[in-house]
């Protein structure tokens, strides 16, 4: 896969294969398809995705719902960033969804027509390394956000 990347570059008017070019190559195939997603997300979006990281660290990878991210995000928003982050919960619940289509995060188990939404179980498909180079290549992610996701179980 890596040579055949690096041959791809090859034309008349650069008739070898060079180091930059392997090195190119390499950075392609060790490249994240999903943390690349993240880097296009909205900070809602990433504030949901560290809620999500937490709620996996508290209760070690168990499926979690909307609500419960919606709280573990009231949280972050009362503690720290205020009136920042502070949207409504309809805003939150289409930016959760979205998350869903992007297939960062699943249902655990098949959607029943009489399901509320907010209390269907899901599963992030992101682990917190991911999660954690996303973050540090996010353009102008805010300071607040970025120490959140750093934090340990400190936000219960």
């Amino acid at each position: 896969m890596l040579l055949m990347l690096a041959l791809s570059r090859v034309t008349t008017s650069h008739p070898f294969i060079t180091a930059a070019d392997l090195m190119e190559a390499n950075q392609l195939c060790s490249m994240d398809s999903k943390a690349n997603i993240v880097h296009g997300l909205s900070v809602l979006e990433i504030c949901l995705i560290i809620a999500m990281k937490h709620l996996n660290d508290i209760y070690e990878e168990e499926p979690f719902n909307f609500q419960m991210v919606y709280n573990e995000f009231q949280k972050f928003v009362q503690r720290k960033a205020h009136s920042v982050y502070n949207f409504e919960k309809p805003v939150v619940m289409k930016a959760f969804e979205h998350l869903q289509q992007l297939e960062l995060i699943r249902p655990v188990e098949r959607t029943s027509v009489n399901a509320q939404r907010e209390y269907q179980l899901m599963k992030l498909l992101l682990d917190n390394t991911q999660i954690m180079n996303a973050l540090q290549k996010y353009p102008n992610c805010p300071t607040d956000v970025r120490q959140w996701a750093t934090s340990s179980l400190s936000w219960l």
